[in-house]
C-alpha cells in the first residue's frame, strides 16, 4: 500500500475533530482486529470503507485494510 493511502496522525486528528461536532463524547472507539495482535494492518486514509458509526450502540468502528 502506498504511504499516501495510509492514515496519519494528522488525518486521524482531523477526522476525530469532524466526528466530534456531530457525536457526543460518550461514543466508544472499536477496532476490527483480534485481541492477540497477531497481525498489524494499516488504517486507510479514506474512510469510505474503513469507518462505521453505530449510533444505536454509540460506537465508532475502524476497519483496517487487509490488502
Amino acid at each position: 500500500m502506498a504511504k499516501q493511502n495510509i492514515m496519519t496522525v494528522a488525518s486521524l486528528r482531523k477526522l476525530l475533530g469532524e466526528l466530534s461536532s456531530g457525536l457526543s463524547g460518550d461514543y466508544q472507539v472499536w477496532l476490527s482486529s483480534d485481541e492477540e495482535g497477531n497481525e498489524f494492518l494499516p488504517m486507510p486514509k479514506s474512510t469510505k470503507l474503513s469507518l462505521a458509526i453505530d449510533q444505536e450502540a454509540k460506537r465508532i468502528i475502524f476497519f483496517p485494510s487487509h490488502r
